[in-house]
């Protein structure tokens, strides 16, 4: 599984709302029905984005090719050179895809219904865990019997 990840300049360069479009724009670059399908969203992204919890929780869309991981930069870091709001060269939603958005304990139900409402593409985990397609490729590669190296014997 290879990952990509993307920056986007948040608080104070743009106002929530702002960063999730900038994001959307450049998901949606060439599909108009996934631009409407990031839109049903935006509200609770921009409430996320505004708690700052994507900066070190990423939003995380899993479909096809690389896994993206899509952070936001905060105060001096979102105005800094580290930003990579660059466009991708592939598409993740050409077949199945899905979001998991990071979310604090407190707003986890909350949250959870109103995506529900949204399509059930849209998924929710705890700020600060994994992701449990993370966990499970994790150890399912441990247990795979691959290639394992003792460096001590070196």
């Amino acid at each position: 599984m290879s990952i990509v990840t993307r920056k986007f300049s948040a608080a104070p360069v743009r106002t929530a709302a702002a960063t999730w479009m900038a994001i959307v724009d450049i998901l949606s670059e060439q599909d108009a029905t996934i631009h409407n399908e990031l839109m049903k969203i935006a509200g609770i992204v921009a409430s996320l984005i505004s708690e700052g919890t994507p900066e070190k929780n990423a939003i995380t869309i899993i479909g096809t090719g690389p896994r993206l991981r899509i952070y936001c930069l905060y105060e001096e870091d979102g105005s800094t050179e580290d930003a990579n709001e660059s466009t991708l060269n592939w598409n993740p939603f050409e077949n199945d895809w899905e979001i998991y958005l990071p979310v604090e304990q407190p707003d986890m139900d909350w949250i959870k219904k109103s995506l529900n409402t949204k399509g059930n593409r849209f998924k929710v985990y705890q700020a600060g865990t994994k992701l449990v397609a993370e966990e499970e490729i994790d150890n399912n590669s441990q247990s795979s019997g691959g290639l394992t190296i003792n460096i001590s014997k070196l």
